[in-house]
């Protein structure tokens, strides 16, 4: 269960205050942190054996749904046999990546977003695009921080269908993996 289920996702947005906001920001990310690790110990406990090297956390351009998707070195090489290519050019395309969370918690986040931007007024899209955008980048960090995403894995945050895809995977991946491995790689993608 969600903590204070009972208080909607956004409270009513032409009429909230910067302590409302403030909190609203809180709660958006304790839900969003509880749910992705929900799906990330469901997913890590089933593809284990498959060597799990990257898992992101992705939005849409509308910010109105919300997915955990995880990258492994078994289904990396399955992509390059599918495309006949070098699997390590897919490494890091989260759209190629094979497994996605299936759990309630995340699709429940994901209705009351859509919810949310369907009664949004558009001067206050921005508001919540930032603010969701922020809870996506400090739950992957802190889920990291905390040991519940294993230091070898790779995360970040991304979003589809939207130009601020390579600043929030950029930002996010330097925050959450400033030691990894596989950051140089990773920002080398993005030079290309």
């Amino acid at each position: 269960m969600f903590p204070d289920e009972h208080i909607p996702l956004f409270l009513n947005l032409r009429h909230r205050t910067k302590y409302d906001l403030h909190r609203e920001c809180i709660y958006l990310k304790q839900k969003i942190k509880q749910a992705v690790q929900e799906a990330y110990t469901t997913m890590y406990s089933s593809l284990n054996d498959e060597q799990i090297y990257a898992a992101v956390l992705v939005t849409d351009g509308d910010c109105g749904s919300l997915y955990l998707t995880i990258g492994t070195e078994k289904s990396l090489i399955e992509i390059g046999q599918n495309y006949e290519d070098d699997p390590e050019n897919y490494r890091f395309l989260k759209d190629e990546y094979l497994h996605y969370d299936e759990t309630d918690m995340l699709e429940k986040i994901s209705r009351e977003l859509l919810d949310t931007i369907l009664h949004i007024e558009d001067e206050e899209f921005v508001k919540h695009k930032e603010m969701l955008h922020q809870a996506m980048s400090d739950t992957m960090y802190e889920l990291k921080q905390e040991g519940i995403i294993n230091e070898s894995i790779f995360v970040f945050i991304s979003v589809t269908d939207d130009d601020q895809d390579e600043i929030l995977e950029l930002t996010s991946a330097k925050r959450c993996n400033p030691n990894h491995p596989l950051l140089p790689a990773f920002i080398r993608n993005w030079q290309y």
